[in-house]
């Protein structure tokens, strides 16, 4: 029997309207704010400036991290008079807590067993596999490895260093590097050793306070912001030594580069300012005053540079916003009303399937 060929594209028709649309990626942004005060997790769309979600954490969140996939992040919950010892992770595409992981680690059998707690989580980097960060703990004196697929302590490294605050990767991740506010000192580890007992870190004067840390993108200078000295230093990794120190407003808190390592900014938390920085000169080029009344005691504290390089946001923790920083203007465009006492963000991009 032969088929009429236009039949037969009436029903090819209709079966192609029958089957499923595939799937496409529609690409989504997400802005993580902690609310420390809260014990929260904020989700923002940065389209739009509006909360999309709030996921409860543990007590006294400081610092966040999200996978190179952006579809999960980490929160340290630092605890408030009682020491935190855990991390909670988050599922940013669902908006909900997948899992709490205790920061212990257990040696020994029998009678001899005994569980160490890492007290005091505090600053945190996921690694380029997805699936570990590399923790600060505050109490234990030590860098910490933790396996978030797993929800376990893999590896730990020891540290002189006091009330070691704040880490930071090289670009390779063959090194992390930690400020110790205490001791007013830079610590560097080298995560490639396996070898036990581990070695310590390296240790390196910075200034009075260190606190915040990052890393160059591509010179792999650290920058390391001196809270009591009101100065950053700038460190040669190779050589170990100190190549320069700027000085800044009242309480650089925290330290954070450009995409492009043009240009570093600086919050200064008693001044209310942040401050930008030339990476290749080292001169100050701008101090942006992020309150929107001179008199306000605002305290800028995080501050985490869009993947564009176009905007900065800056967690102004006595004001409960975010400021917004257009970076080419060099003012505060926009401001976010955020829940108690803003801290550590992140920012999550991730490609979600959806349906044409």
């Amino acid at each position: 029997m032969l088929r009429c060929p236009t039949v037969s594209l009436f029903l090819a028709a209709i079966v192609a309207a029958q089957a499923p649309a595939p799937a496409v990626a529609a690409k989504q942004d997400r802005l993580l704010v902690l609310n420390k005060d809260e014990a929260s997790a904020s989700l923002f769309d940065p389209a739009t400036l509006k909360e999309t979600a709030l996921v409860e954490v543990g007590t006294g969140p400081h610092e966040v991290d999200v996978a190179p996939d952006g579809r999960t992040a980490v929160v340290c919950n630092y605890g408030d008079q009682k020491p935190g010892s855990s991390l909670t992770v988050i599922d940013v595409v669902a908006a909900k807590v997948l899992r709490t992981i205790a920061l212990e680690r257990a040696t020994g059998e029998g009678e001899q067993r005994e569980v160490k707690q890492f007290l005091r989580p505090h600053g945190i980097r996921f690694l380029r596999d997805g699936r570990t960060v590399v923790v600060t703990s505050e109490k234990s004196k030590q860098l910490v490895l933790v396996d978030v697929a797993a929800g376990k302590v893999v590896r730990t490294l020891p540290a002189p260093q006091a009330t070691m605050h704040m880490v930071a990767l090289s670009a390779d991740q063959h090194r992390a590097f930690t400020a110790s506010i205490a001791d007013g000192s830079m610590g560097m580890f080298d995560l490639t050793r396996v070898a036990e007992p581990p070695e310590p870190a390296r240790v390196l004067p910075t200034g009075d306070g260190s606190e915040g840390i990052c890393v160059h993108p591509t010179s792999g200078e650290v920058w390391v912001s001196n809270r009591a000295a009101d100065t950053v230093a700038v460190v040669d990794p190779q050589t170990f030594a100190v190549v320069h120190t700027l000085a800044t407003a009242k309480f650089p808190i925290r330290v954070t580069i450009t995409p492009d390592g043009s240009t570093a900014l600086v919050s200064c938390a008693e001044a209310g300012q942040v401050q930008l920085f030339d990476c290749k000169k080292y001169e100050l080029l701008a101090a942006i005053a992020v309150a929107e009344n001179p008199a306000d005691r605002v305290l800028p504290i995080g501050v985490l540079v869009r993947p564009d390089g176009a905007f900065a946001y800056v967690a102004c923790n006595g004001a409960d916003c975010i400021a917004v920083i257009d970076l080419q203007a060099r003012k505060v465009g926009q401001r976010i009303k955020t829940r108690k006492g803003p801290d550590g963000m992140a920012w999550a991009h991730y490609e979600d399937a959806k349906p044409k």
